[in-house]
């Protein structure tokens, strides 16, 4: 690594601390739309070649970069990963939450009629499901990957969220 060049890690550490230290930046954004009387949240399988491959995921999301909002990564995961390129104005801040190592900013965009083509990273992302609200609890037990799965503070906040504004 050169004398100009910095690690990884650097470009994605916030200014926050908690015991541990600096905690990294991160924004995920899940894809939600009705159809009928039915809500659909979007989750995508990580691709085998990433950690947690084969297991599910939000929407889209990942760190944020050095000199990034978290708004800005936001929508830039999202097309980076599923191919969507959304507006600021079609995000809406839900809530954000603490693991032992991050700071997670979630987001929520509502895709109802909006016929959205979906070109997903198959570096990153394998498939994408759209699961019915109803199944919702079901599926993050069974068949989403384990750092989602054991922190799931904002999950119920998302469910509120989406049954209160859609």
């Amino acid at each position: 690594m050169g004398k100009t060049e910095k690690p990884y890690a650097y470009y994605n550490k916030l200014a926050l601390a908690d015991s541990n230290g600096p905690l990294e930046g991160g924004a995920c954004v899940w894809l939600v739309k009705r159809e009928e009387e039915k809500t659909f949240v979007l989750f995508q399988e990580r691709s085998k070649n990433v950690k947690n491959g084969g297991l599910y995921d939000s929407s889209a999301g990942g760190h944020i970069d050095e000199g990034e909002d978290p708004l800005t990564a936001a929508l830039r995961e999202t097309e980076e990963e599923i191919g969507l390129k959304l507006q600021p104005n079609e995000l809406n801040f839900v809530c954000s939450y603490t693991t032992d190592k991050k700071l997670i900013y979630v987001y929520l965009s509502d895709r109802t009629d909006k016929n959205d083509e979906l070109v997903l990273n198959k570096a990153e992302v394998e498939s994408v499901e759209w699961v019915s609200l109803e199944d919702f609890d079901i599926f993050v037990r069974a068949r989403v990957k384990p750092p989602l799965r054991e922190n799931v503070a904002h999950l119920p906040v998302l469910r509120a969220y989406i049954e209160k504004y859609l």
